[in-house]
């Protein structure tokens, strides 16, 4: 997948254009840059794309858990790092509790469990497979959600 921009999905009810004849190529391409997006041939059975798009949402909440498992390590002593914000600790007062570090653990964490979901969605019949097309949208807006909430809590 070009990551700088989206495929088109545009192949007509069998996934051919055949009913636009030596037109199909120019047509998608010109939907394609009227829309904003990268110009590929049909792709519904290859759903490597949207398993791309949940690994580089997983990749960055990953590499932002990252960060927060070591400030997370850092607080545990009380003294090691000064946070601002999170919650008190009930049992050390003067300690605050690296809540926002925590969140970013359990964010990457959650988007690295959906990834075997996306995954499982790959693996459908033919073409035309509700369930895995559904495990999908089920999935990835929250895989979204969470990589979006991870980098707002930096």
């Amino acid at each position: 997948m070009d990551v700088v921009s989206f495929p088109v999905q545009f192949g007509g009810a069998a996934g051919t254009l055949e009913k636009l004849g030596d037109k199909a190529g120019a047509v998608r391409a010109a939907l394609a840059e009227h829309l904003g997006l990268a110009d590929h041939p049909q792709w519904q059975s290859q759903r490597t794309t949207i398993a791309d798009l949940a690994h580089i949402l997983s990749l960055i909440s990953g590499s932002l858990g990252k960060f927060g498992q070591d400030i997370a390590l850092l607080a545990q002593a009380g003294n090691e790092i000064e946070l601002s914000g999170g919650g008190s600790s009930s049992a050390m007062p003067h300690k605050l509790n690296p809540v926002a570090a925590e969140a970013l653990v359990a964010l990457a964490r959650f988007n690295a469990v959906q990834l075997a979901g996306i995954h499982q969605s790959m693996v459908h019949e033919q073409e035309r497979s509700g369930a895995a097309w559904t495990l999908e949208w089920m999935i990835l807006p929250q895989m979204t959600i969470a990589c979006g909430s991870s980098t707002r809590l930096l």
